[in-house]
């Protein structure tokens, strides 16, 4: 076995490595962070459930502030915390 060429080696590192590693970075923050404005949507309709809501209410307050778009997860919910 003879020296190792730390060139060659940085490059394909740099070349491949990285970018590999920043788009299963990119993939698993983007899931990760879909899966936790569901739990909090979980969490809110339980929450209002355990208020004595009825299903009717859930969706009115739900629904309230959809349009403005100010929520961490605009999909899901509007911003109740």
């Amino acid at each position: 076995m003879g020296d190792i060429d730390v060139t060659g080696v940085t490059a394909v590192v740099c070349l491949i490595g990285l970018p590999l590693v920043s788009g299963v970075t990119a993939i698993i923050s983007h899931y990760w962070s879909k899966t936790v404005c569901h739990q909090e949507d979980v969490n809110l309709k339980h929450h209002l459930l355990a208020a004595g809501m009825s299903a009717e209410e859930i969706e009115r307050v739900l629904n309230a502030g959809k349009s403005k778009q100010k929520a961490s997860c605009p999909e899901t919910w509007s911003g109740f915390e």
